[in-house]
């Protein structure tokens, strides 16, 4: 089926993509050579299927990257059908078979955050070998509703409590499909007759996500029916705050660790505290939570020299008589 062959108001949402990517996100994707993280599951199905609708009116260059992680006995299955809907669409497919219990080691990451990383890891993999923009992935605005509620439990700082970016530079990662609800996707590909797969893992009442999802809401829902598009304002207001902290500290030493001198620190405390969160997110991967942001700057203005706040990511921060120095826990 063609983009002109979908109902008007369908094929007006679709071509919405492209606005939203460039207003919303900073991305033109028109001629954009893309790699889709295709899991055969619903939400990476209608992301392959929406971009190969888009792919000729924008220009676009397209590859899925299927990852057969061994984990459930649907695996093989799902192989198929990645290669059967690909050679049908006429979509170049790379795949792999990742051996997670092989990478995981003691006291390391668990097993889901493990096969996480190796499917990144091999998704990186593709877009490097094709010489891709992006690897474009499924997430929409209801992932992004529980992520932000996910969030909000653990007590992650802001901005970083507005939730996933919808456009990773540094990661090479898009995110195209934040503004489009999960029974926006399922429509599309019931208009279509496009078949997916389940991944019944998804049902487990042992992850957090999952009880998010079944459970808190449902809820909120009842609460409020408008509730994804109200977190998604927050989740604009967040990129807003992001863009114009980010400009403002640009400039600053201790991007990565060192010493950050006092002169620095002689500031309003809504200016300390996102330069706290500056210098740690330069220092790698590990969410800064407000508790402990915190923590820090109650122990700078009380002069508290010595004492050291750990974050997560093993990074570590020290007051001391000229500034904070952050650095990295060696590793035991």
């Amino acid at each position: 089926m063609r983009l002109q062959d979908l109902p008007r108001s369908l094929a007006r949402r679709c071509l919405g993509l492209p606005r939203f990517c460039r207003d919303s996100l900073g991305v033109e994707v028109r001629g954009k050579n893309l790699v889709v993280a295709y899991s055969t599951g619903l939400d990476s199905t209608a992301l392959l299927h929406l971009l190969h609708l888009l792919s000729r009116p924008l220009g676009l260059t397209l590859t899925a990257a299927h990852a057969h992680h061994g984990l459930r006995p649907e695996s093989d299955e799902e192989l198929e059908h990645a290669r059967a809907t690909c050679s049908r669409l006429g979509v170049p497919l790379e795949t792999a078979r990742l051996d997670v219990p092989s990478a995981m080691r003691p006291g390391g990451p668990g097993l889901e955050e493990c096969a996480r990383n190796l499917r990144y890891a091999f998704l990186e993999s593709v877009r490097a070998g094709r010489g891709a923009d992006f690897v474009a992935t499924a997430h929409h605005a209801d992932d992004l509703a529980e992520d932000i509620l996910m969030r909000l439990v653990r007590g992650t700082g802001w901005p970083g409590l507005g939730g996933m970016t919808g456009a990773d530079s540094a990661r090479r990662l898009l995110r195209p499909l934040l503004d489009w609800e999960k029974d926006e996707l399922r429509s599309l590909l019931e208009t279509l007759g496009a078949p997916w797969r389940e991944d019944r893992s998804n049902d487990s009442a042992d992850r957090t996500r999952n009880r998010i999802r079944s459970d808190v809401l449902p809820l909120l829902r009842r609460e409020n029916p408008a509730l994804s598009k109200t977190l998604r304002q927050v989740w604009t207001l967040a990129r807003i705050d992001e863009d114009y902290w980010n400009e403002r500290l640009a400039g600053l030493p201790a991007r990565t660790g060192g010493l950050l001198e006092s002169r620095f620190l002689e500031v309003h405390p809504a200016q300390r505290l996102r330069l706290y969160k500056h210098v740690l997110d330069g220092m790698g991967p590990g969410q800064a939570l407000a508790a402990h942001l915190l923590l820090l700057d109650r122990a700078w203005e009380g002069g508290k020299l010595g004492r050291q706040i750990q974050f997560p990511g093993d990074k570590v921060a020290c007051v001391e008589s000229g500034g904070i120095r952050f650095s990295l826990r060696e590793r035991i």
